[in-house]
């Protein structure tokens, strides 16, 4: 990226990187911009994870716009056009390209949009009816995967909308998984908009109790125009004005998270916050939630409100002693006074002043680094102005979990603000004039590992660096502050406006999103918008990533051939398929959600190839109990049938082709009768291949390429697709798709094999050329036999695989929650783990561990923990272990594989 030419002002010296006021966009600088918009095109020949971001503003009733900005994978940008034009009624209009001769774009889609509506002043209104159809849409039809849901209310009485929402890569899940949204509005009303299947509609019966119950609310009729259901809260549900001390509405939507997530699967999404009224005396918030299945399952939620007027609220349960941690922690270490608190049940608000200038970027950071030191999780973030004493501010608002152990160390995070700037009043009222907006500036902000003791991580040296030069290269940059290590800020010219709101914030916030994740592999977590000033003119945009480790990524097809392209007999095609349109070759393929009897068959399938047996192939879970190297079961969550014309057709002629073994190899999966089994023709199996969702449901897609094939673990006995016949071997392979997006729920395929005649082998190398020259079909990689462990098959001719199965699941930890004949330990070793010597040596528990292996690579000797309670000091280079109350020593083990 270093070598590229840097995009610079050098033709319009009217149009300086500093910018004191705004002024309208002259010709020279029309031409840099478009320069500026070309040359971020070499950025999109990398894409890892894409994301599309849609905005919604309501102006008044009848009256709004869309606009639509991302890169365009999957098709959805034709998508989206077919769903605005001819679901809503929307209009295309012209956002310009990246040609001279256009406008300056500010996104890539654009629409009028007639279908905001509006009803009194109390706030009512459809815009988050309509922000749960276009995530029924995205999600639901296409499988995106909702990001965020962020936004504001803009203009003179906060009574313009607009709403935010990003999705990103597709995921399986998205397809069967229901989204909820419950809107808080203090006027008064609860509102909740879902379209939930059978299966998932209980929930709704329970809310109904839980508003009457919590709220004292009565459901209102009439108002399906704007919502599913629409309560009208009781007297004192709602306490105090926005801002107020008296105010509980943080502590009600910290309620409503709690009990949401008590409900099986479910788990809060996104939140967006804002208030209503000239004097902003009303909160709103939306929260979207999702049944994922997320691995905190019902921990509770803390939420912590930064005020820019010095103010903050903390709201939540006593969960871990958190609220004394914190406490300790805002009076100490930031000077902060209480100014009161107040319960209601078990949820406490408690509030705090501090004097000091609020840095809100720094503040925010330094938050969450404590809150990753206590071993608790961000989740979700939103931005808002509030009017306080007659002053308008910037307040913050940040929601934790707690994670499995009180252990924690600080993952390495990066914090963007993007400042869009000021406008010039004078070109408010004149929608055609573009101008560049003054004092814009973007900050980054990082923590990560040892940044509690001032140490620079190499993730964050690189970070800051590589940001400078995205920065000075594609945008035109200079950096004017900077600590050196932690914090810069930098001057720019790229964000700019025409009338009171059409402006191109979100277009560069997507851009630094794909810069992040597909050029440096960061993790995308919360973006959160405040729009500033007098009527929200001024924007600011706060952006979050998480660097995860080497993540595998995902894929990305612009385009797939569905076609048939040659006749195939149809007598070949299973009895049990049903998409006609395959049956009938008008498309290859279609991927059906399994019905409820395949599930049950394909958890029967795993749970007999399961064995408690680990090896050095299985990487350390954040999600274990305790010092558990191995789940004692995989739980399908969900499954995806693949019917695909040529890839059955290139099996069968396989079959064909082959001729049959004298003697069936014995393999595990085809001694468990199920409903699979009967599918079966002979010298056909079932093996496993361990992935992350989204490639799972791309291969299904394509069939297995070996080109591709092993690329993410290596080929211990040559080339080809590596299979399992136990589900636990394929389990060390498996991964969610990272960035927060299902975490914990990990894919596996089931494939439908060809085995013929078998290459049994012990020991690793290229077997696959004498396997060809010996006319067998695959090799056997026998471990089982040599050490104990498992039997890998390695396929060297892809058409004698169909991947035709995509399992969506989790590990469970619990015995008590698995069949009692699977409650059984562990043998072998990963040796990736530090071990105590207390009997027997152990493993210390996950999070323990990667506090002692980061020391290491720090070259720290001793490290301070907080384990149940009691503190010790680990000794790394004595190997020993200290209870600082008891001075009880225990022997320490190093891991074996590092």
């Amino acid at each position: 990226m270093g070598c590229c030419a840097s995009v610079s002002n050098a033709e319009d010296p009217t149009t300086p990187v500093r910018l004191d006021r705004a002024r309208p966009v002259t010709n020279a600088f029309h031409n840099t911009v478009h320069k500026r918009l070309r040359k971020l095109n070499e950025l999109d020949e990398i894409t890892k994870v894409p994301f599309i971001l849609i905005e919604l503003t309501g102006e008044g009733d009848g009256e709004g716009e869309i606009e639509v900005t991302g890169k365009d994978e999957y098709g959805v940008y034709e998508a989206l056009e077919n769903f605005f034009v001819s679901t809503w009624g929307c209009e295309k209009l012209d956002p310009g390209d990246d040609s001279e001769d256009t406008k300056i774009p500010f996104c890539k889609g654009q629409y009028r949009w007639p279908g905001f509506s509006v009803q009194g002043d109390d706030g009512l209104n459809n815009l988050g009816k309509k922000t749960m159809e276009i995530i029924d849409f995205m999600c639901g039809h296409l499988s995106w995967t909702l990001a965020v849901v962020n936004g504001g209310n803009v203009g003179a009485n906060r009574d313009v909308r607009e709403t935010q929402l990003i999705f990103k890569a597709p995921h399986p899940m998205n397809l069967v998984a229901p989204h909820l949204m419950v809107e808080l509005r203090s006027a008064g009303f609860v509102e909740v908009c879902a379209d939930l299947d059978e299966e998932h509609g209980d929930i709704l019966e329970s809310l109904d109790e839980y508003f009457a119950d919590r709220f004292q609310a009565e459901r209102i009729e009439g108002h399906e125009d704007f919502c599913d259901r629409y309560y009208q809260a009781g007297d004192g549900a709602f306490k105090g004005i926005a801002g107020s001390l008296e105010s509980n509405f943080g502590l009600l939507c910290t309620d409503v998270c709690d009990r949401i997530t008590q409900w099986e699967g479910w788990s809060l999404v996104a939140c967006n916050a804002s208030n209503y009224g000239a004097d902003g005396t009303y909160s709103e918030q939306q929260m979207i939630f999702r049944r994922d299945y997320h691995p905190l399952g019902d921990s509770k939620y803390v939420q912590v409100i930064l005020n820019g007027l010095g103010n903050i609220e903390v709201n939540g349960k006593h969960i871990r002693e958190i609220h004394s941690k914190l406490d300790g922690f805002l009076r100490r270490k930031w000077g902060c006074e209480r100014a009161g608190q107040f319960h209601e049940g078990e949820t406490m608000c408690r509030r705090y002043t501090w004097g000091n200038d609020l840095n809100m970027l720094l503040c925010t950071a330094e938050v969450v680094k404590f809150f990753e030191l206590q071993g608790w999780e961000i989740q979700v973030a939103s931005q808002q102005q509030v009017l306080e004493d007659g002053n308008w501010c910037q307040e913050q608002q940040l929601l934790f979990r707690p994670g499995r152990t009180e252990v924690g160390t600080i993952e390495p995070h990066v914090f963007f603000e993007l400042y869009a700037g000021e406008g010039d009043p004078q070109y408010f009222e004149d929608e055609e004039t573009t101008q560049v907006l003054g004092n814009q500036q973007l900050r980054i902000r990082c923590i990560g590992p040892g940044s509690d003791k001032g140490r620079v991580s190499p993730e964050i040296r690189s970070v800051m660096q590589e940001f400078q030069t995205f920065v000075e290269d594609y945008l035109g940059g200079e950096q004017t502050e900077t600590d050196g290590e932690f914090e810069s800020v930098y001057a720019c010219n790229v964000f700019m406006c025409r009338g009171k709101f059409e402006n191109n914030l979100a277009q560069w916030t997507m851009r630094l999103c794909d810069w992040m994740v597909d050029t440096l592999g960061w993790s995308f977590i919360v973006c959160s918008l405040c729009n500033m000033g007098e009527f929200g003119q001024n924007r600011l945009q706060q952006v979050i990533f998480r660097f995860d480790g080497d993540k595998r990524a995902l894929p990305v097809s612009k385009s797939v051939n569905n076609a048939v392209q040659e006749y195939i007999d149809p007598e070949i095609f299973p009895s049990y398929w049903e998409y006609e349109e395959v049956l009938q070759q008008q498309v290859m393929q279609r991927v059906k959600a399994c019905k409820a009897e395949e599930k049950e068959a394909l958890q029967q399938l795993v749970d007999a190839t399961f064995k408690r047996v680990l090896t050095r192939d299985r990487v350390p879970d954040d999600d274990a109990e305790n010092d558990e190297e191995m789940p004692y079961r995989i739980e399908v969550v969900h499954a995806f049938r693949s019917e695909h014309a040529r890839l059955q057709n290139l099996l069968c002629q396989v079959e064909s082709d082959k001729e049959a073994p004298e003697e069936s190899f014995s393999i595990k999966t085809s001694e468990v009768e199920t409903l699979l089994s009967e599918r079966l023709k002979q010298d056909e199996s079932y093996l496993y291949h361990g992935t992350n969702p989204s490639s799972a449901m791309s291969i299904l897609k394509t069939g297995f390429v070996l080109d591709h094939a092993g690329s993410a673990t290596g080929t211990m006995y040559g080339a080809g697709v590596y299979l399992a016949e136990c589900s636990s071997k394929s389990d060390e392979y498996g991964r969610d798709d990272g960035g927060n997006t299902y975490p914990s729920l990990l894919a596996m395929l089931i494939c439908r094999s060809y085995v013929g005649n078998v290459h049994v082998v012990d020991s690793a190398g290229d077997h696959v050329p004498d396997a060809r020259a010996g006319g067998f079909d695959c090799i056997c990689g026998d471990r089982e036999a040599k050490v104990g462990t498992y039997r890998e098959f390695v396929f060297f001719d892809e058409r004698q695989v169909y991947p035709e199965y995509a399992i969506i699941y989790r590990r469970q930890y619990d015995k008590m929650k698995v069949p009692d004949h699977m409650v059984v330990p562990t043998t072998g070793t990963t040796g990736r783990f530090w071990q105590m010597k207390a009997g027997d040596w152990k493993n210390v528990p996950p999070e323990v561990n990667k506090v002692l292996i980061q020391a290491m690579k720090d070259g720290d000797n001793e490290v301070a923990i907080t384990l149940h309670g009691t503190e010790y000091i680990f000794n790394l280079h004595d190997k020993k272990g200290v209870n600082t109350r008891t001075g009880n020593k225990v022997p320490l083990r190093a891991p074996m594989v590092r």
